[in-house]
């Protein structure tokens, strides 16, 4: 069997550079590269995964935390962090919460012990708890949708805040005088709590009061449905409702139609996500695109440079949103 030392004779290299190659360390030119490997392939080199995970005290593997897989907003964000680590010989663990708070923390905890590299964590709420276990963690861990910049954690997050702005001035553009928010568990600050601040922000800004209600659910059609069927029945004026995401939004034009009105003509409805479900229901759910991949991508490279031993270069990173003008408003 060939040796390490038999593929550095072979390229004309040291062994120090073949380890390098192997590893897939920065540093390494192409030239050199293409020769190691050339060697490599002649010799038909193997290298033992478990001596080179204890020398280097590397596993290449990086979990991420999700809150569930059969989600959009998932699915894009796995394939634009996975892109990342496939580039980088990373290979990732995904763990998925079913949106459990406790879960979440104890993926931080299984994730630490199975040595992982970096932890990214999709989180569906900020508490003391979770970040005492973030910082806790020997593994750096970069959160996605929530901001813990305030506790010095680096952070991804979509502009929820701004979002929920510009859906309150959509809907009075509109010319909605009662518009009402469906969101979800208080303890999701960005989905729920940031988008309503927003709506509320918009009408007081242009003075035009207060949202008649704010209602909390799950992020289900069902629930949204059922929301919506509760709150038409005791607000009969309602003729804007914003939607925390697009899914509440398709079940909200489903208990509106139930009562014979007309979703973008009797109640303007706006969701958030971009979900391919609100594009080709009927009506189309008017919505703001978020980039889900680029999130993945952004939290991916940034643990990326945090395991390299780089500062962050800022604890945030916000990213923007594209407005989707469908038939519901």
């Amino acid at each position: 069997m060939a040796s390490l030392h038999d593929v550095a004779k072979l390229a004309g290299v040291s062994k120090s550079t073949v380890s390098r190659v192997v590893n897939n360390e920065y540093g390494v030119k192409q030239a050199t590269k293409d020769k190691v490997q050339k060697a490599i392939d002649e010799l038909g080199y193997q290298t033992n995964l478990v001596a080179k995970e204890l020398k280097s005290q590397k596993t290449n593997l990086i979990g991420v935390i999700v809150p569930r897989v059969a989600s959009s907003a998932t699915s894009q964000g796995v394939d634009g962090l996975s892109r990342v680590f496939d580039n980088a010989g990373k290979q990732v663990l995904l763990a998925s919460t079913q949106q459990s708070f406790q879960k979440e923390i104890e993926f931080i905890r299984l994730f630490n012990q199975k040595r992982v590299e970096g932890i990214i964590l999709y989180a569906t709420h900020l508490d003391e708890e979770l970040v005492e276990v973030i910082l806790q963690s020997a593994a750096p861990v970069v959160l996605v949708g929530q901001d813990g910049s305030l506790f010095n954690i680096p952070s991804i997050v979509h502009d929820d805040f701004r979002v929920g702005f510009e859906a309150g001035n959509r809907l009075l553009s509109n010319g909605c005088r009662n518009i009402g928010f469906i969101g979800v568990a208080s303890s999701d600050i960005a989905v729920d709590k940031l988008r309503y601040q927003g709506l509320e922000q918009a009408l007081q800004f242009k003075r035009k009061g207060e949202p008649l209600f704010h209602s909390r659910g799950e992020f289900t059609i069902e629930s949204g449905y059922l929301q919506a069927k509760q709150l038409l029945a005791e607000h009969a004026n309602l003729d804007g409702l914003f939607c925390a995401t697009d899914r509440i939004a398709i079940g909200a034009v489903k208990a509106i139609q139930e009562l014979g009105l007309t979703a973008g003509l009797d109640i303007k409805v706006l969701g958030v996500g971009n979900d391919e479900l609100g594009s080709v229901s009927s009506p189309s759910i008017s919505t703001f695109n978020y980039p889900f991949d680029k999130a993945g991508e952004s939290a991916a490279k940034l643990l990326m440079d945090l395991l390299s031993g780089e500062p962050a270069s800022m604890s945030k990173i916000v990213l923007t949103f594209q407005t989707i003008d469908r038939e519901t408003c």
